[in-house]
C-alpha cells in the first residue's frame, strides 16, 4: 500500500499538501490539487486508516445517508449524485434503510452515531428531521426530496411547481384552453405542489381553474385509467390531460386507446418524472425531468460545506428539472424518445432537451 510521502513525490507536491488532502483538513487547498492527489492515490492504491484518522481529527469521513424505502425508484439516482461528490472528497457512505416507526430512525441515528459519523443525509423521509434534532448530537444534516409537508432549512427538493408549469404551459402553447388534471395522493406535499403548478398555469394566461376537471389518483397506472374514463364521460370533454406522474399518464393512455380516441389527436396527455414507462410507452409521453442527479450532489455539497463550518444560508433549495417533448403532446418537435440513461446532465442531448 502506497504511503503519503510516496503520494507526494508522484503528485510533485509536499508531505504537508497531500497529508491535508487525504485528512481531508480544512486547511484551503485548490480543487485542481485535491484532485491531482486524489487521483494520484487512487492510482497508487492508496487506503487510509480511518479509525487512526478519526482518533487524530475527530473526523471519520463518514457520512450516514438514512432513507425510508430502497425499492424507491429515484433514491437510488439521489444517492449516485451524493456518492459522485462524496467519493471525489474523500468521504464514504454507509447507507441504512429505516421502516416506519420513528422510533426505528431514533436507533438507526444512534447506530451511525457510534460509527462517528461526520454528518447525516435523509433521503425522502416522511419524518420531518426537524422535530428530533437532539438525536443527531449537533452533527450536521441534510434532506433531499423531502416527503414531508414542513420545510426544512436543509433541503435540497424539486422545483414541483415551476417543473409542473413546464407541462401545463407547454399544453397551452399547443392551443388546448380545457385540461384536465389528475393529482397525486393529497398526503404527498410534491402532489399538491404540482396541482399549485397546474392552477398557476392556468391563471397566468386567464383560463378558469374549473374544480370538475380535477381529479385525484394515488400515483398508479389503475388510478390514471379509472380518471381518464371518467374524463372521457365529461358532456364537454377536455382536449388535453396532464397526471401528476407518469405512471397515471400512462393509465389515462390506455383508457383513451380503450375509448377509441387517439393520441394525440383526440387527447393531448403529458406526464411528470421521466420514469422508463415514458420513454418506452405508445405514444411515448411529454413529461418532466426530476433533477435527482443534481439534487444529490447539491446535498452532498451543502452538507461537506457545513461540516468544514463554511457559510451556507438555511433555506430550502428548489432544484428546476427539464421538459421532454414526446410523442403524447402532438407538439411536432416532440420525438419518438426510447429508454436512456437520463440521470447525468451530460447524456442528455440538447436536441431531446427544452428549458425555459
Amino acid at each position: 500500500m502506497a504511503t503519503i510521502k510516496e503520494i507526494a513525490e508522484a503528485a510533485g507536491l509536499s508531505i504537508a499538501t497531500v497529508s491535508r488532502v487525504l485528512s481531508n483538513s480544512n486547511y484551503p487547498v485548490s480543487d485542481d490539487t485535491r484532485a491531482r492527489i486524489l487521483k494520484v492515490a487512487q492510482e497508487l492504491g492508496y487506503s487510509p486508516n480511518l479509525a487512526a484518522r478519526s482518533l487524530r481529527t475527530d473526523q471519520s469521513s463518514l457520512i450516514g445517508v438514512i432513507l425510508d424505502n430502497f425499492s424507491s425508484t429515484w433514491a437510488p439516482i439521489i444517492i449516485r449524485g451524493l456518492q459522485d461528490v462524496l467519493h471525489s472528497r474523500g468521504y464514504f457512505s454507509m447507507v441504512v434503510n429505516i421502516p416506519w416507526q420513528i422510533y426505528s430512525q431514533s436507533d438507526v441515528v444512534q447506530n451511525l452515531l457510534g460509527h462517528s459519523v461526520d454528518g447525516f443525509v435523509f433521503v425522502e423521509t416522511w419524518h420531518p428531521v426537524g422535530e428530533h434534532l437532539g438525536l443527531l448530537n449537533e452533527k450536521p444534516y441534510v434532506t433531499v426530496h423531502r416527503l414531508f409537508h414542513e420545510p426544512d432549512p436543509f433541503s435540497v427538493i424539486p422545483d414541483d411547481v415551476y417543473n409542473s408549469t413546464l407541462t401545463i404551459d407547454h399544453l397551452i402553447q399547443l392551443d388546448h384552453q380545457r385540461i384536465a388534471y389528475i393529482a397525486g395522493h393529497e398526503e404527498y406535499f410534491s402532489s399538491e405542489e404540482r396541482l399549485t403548478g397546474y392552477k398557476q398555469s392556468l391563471a397566468n394566461v386567464g383560463l378558469p381553474v374549473e374544480q370538475d376537471l380535477i381529479f385525484r389518483g394515488d400515483w398508479s397506472i389503475t388510478s390514471g385509467y379509472q380518471n381518464s374514463q371518467r374524463i372521457f364521460a365529461l358532456a364537454n370533454r377536455p382536449t388535453a390531460i396532464a397526471a401528476a406522474n407518469d405512471q397515471m399518464a400512462y393509465g389515462a393512455i390506455l383508457a383513451a386507446q380503450d375509448a377509441g380516441l387517439r393520441v394525440p389527436e383526440d387527447i393531448a396527455i403529458v406526464g411528470y418524472d421521466n420514469d422508463e414507462i415514458a420513454q418506452v410507452s405508445n405514444p411515448t409521453i411529454t413529461t418532466v425531468q426530476m433533477p435527482l442527479f443534481k439534487m444529490g450532489r447539491i446535498a452532498a455539497e451543502n452538507l461537506l460545506n457545513r461540516i468544514h463550518g463554511k457559510e451556507h444560508v438555511a433555506t430550502e433549495q428548489l432544484i428546476k428539472g427539464d421538459l421532454f417533448i414526446r410523442q403524447s403532446s402532438g407538439d411536432p418537435a416532440g420525438a419518438d424518445i426510447r429508454a436512456h440513461d437520463y440521470t447525468r446532465d451530460s447524456n442528455i442531448p440538447d436536441s431531446q432537451r427544452t428549458r425555459r
